[in-house]
């Protein structure tokens, strides 16, 4: 009878331990054979997908217990559809992770009404990025387009992804502030598909918001065989590679103007940003924050990276959120000129 009445406490005790809740569990025990996830906000073959899989090849190495990666793609809206699911529907207990189309860091915040988003971006837990971008728009040389004023003087038919992709609100973004004329063609899911619609002649020009991976590599060829010229770069800073090619920034028409450009474009810092939902555990933060560090060190994904030729320029956790935060206390007047260019643009 006293053995019975001992066994039963004794026996919630072990099923109370075995229960325990997985959030409960420091980092230490909950990451050792844990089934790690990466959400890409991009098609399978896309620049963000071949990032977003060089980093879920090392990341895991450097967390407790070294757990794997499996790379889920969850294109849509530009980013916007992976970032919703991150702050709605993915677990916060810190074995999922993401990496976006940076404008939809933004989007909430510079399309106004017209957003789908559902998150506010201060309150993911910011990872970094591998690379801070550089936007450029080019065209085929058999266009006629040589020049980024030759873009103003007729339509200029261009590849693009969703209406609310890079691809398609860097276009738009361009024609309203330096008066281009160039028209979106949407529906190329990814980079390599409009490199595609180029070479079959069903658009004659890109303005892609990252010029990095595979596209780059394709389009310097092309340079190189003069299939192509470049004829704008697009960002806050100009990019070392590309000195010779007119700077955005530089064609302002005026300071207010140069103010608004650096604030429309200022997800070009951002890179390729990668970050949690809200709500993680802070053990577990601390430790996802360290293992996307070491993972930017590690020469084994410094390797693939040169190997792919993607110039590595990382920003970690604390830049990103400073970033980000900076773009969320931008003046009321400054803010409502941007929301107004950049709702047009989607």
């Amino acid at each position: 009878m006293f053995g019975d009445r001992l066994r039963v406490p004794v026996i919630a005790l072990l099923l109370l331990v075995a229960s325990e809740p997985a959030r409960a569990q420091p980092a230490e025990r909950f990451y050792p054979g844990r089934q790690m996830v990466l959400i890409v906000g991009g098609a399978a073959g896309s620049g963000y997908d071949i990032i977003g899989r060089m980093v879920a090849r090392y990341m895991g190495h450097h967390l407790p217990g070294k757990p794997g990666f499996i790379v889920r793609n969850m294109p849509g809206a530009g980013g916007v559809v992976a970032a919703n699911h991150m702050n709605s529907v993915a677990d916060r207990d810190g074995a999922t992770i993401a990496v976006v189309g940076r404008e939809a860091i933004f989007d909430a915040l510079f399309s106004g009404a017209q957003s789908k988003a559902n998150y506010d971006s201060r309150q993911f837990l910011w990872l970094g990025t591998p690379n801070q971008e550089v936007g450029m728009a080019y065209a085929m040389t058999a266009s006629g387009i040589k020049t980024i004023e030759d873009a103003k003087k007729r339509e200029v038919a261009v590849a693009a992804a969703g209406a609310t992709s890079g691809s398609a609100v860097f276009p738009r973004l361009v024609n309203a502030l330096l008066d281009t004329k160039f028209k979106i063609i949407s529906g190329y899911t990814g980079s390599m598909d409009g490199l595609l619609a180029l070479e079959r002649g069903e658009a004659e020009a890109r303005v892609v918001s990252g010029f990095a991976g595979p596209e780059a590599n394709a389009v310097m060829a092309w340079v190189e065989q003069g299939k192509t010229k470049l004829l704008l770069q697009i960002g806050i800073n100009k990019h070392p590679g590309y000195l010779t090619i007119p700077h955005i920034v530089d064609l302002a028409k005026s300071e207010d103007d140069r103010k608004l450009m650096e604030l429309v474009f200022v997800g070009q810092a951002l890179g390729r940003p990668f970050f949690g939902p809200p709500g993680i555990p802070a053990d577990r933060s601390r430790a996802l924050h360290q293992a996307f560090a070491r993972t930017m060190e590690d020469p084994g994904f410094k390797s693939d990276a040169d190997r792919q030729k993607i110039d590595l320029t990382p920003l970690l956790a604390d830049d990103m959120s400073r970033i980000v935060t900076q773009a969320y206390n931008t003046p009321k007047s400054l803010l409502e000129r941007a929301i107004k260019i950049s709702a047009a643009a989607q």
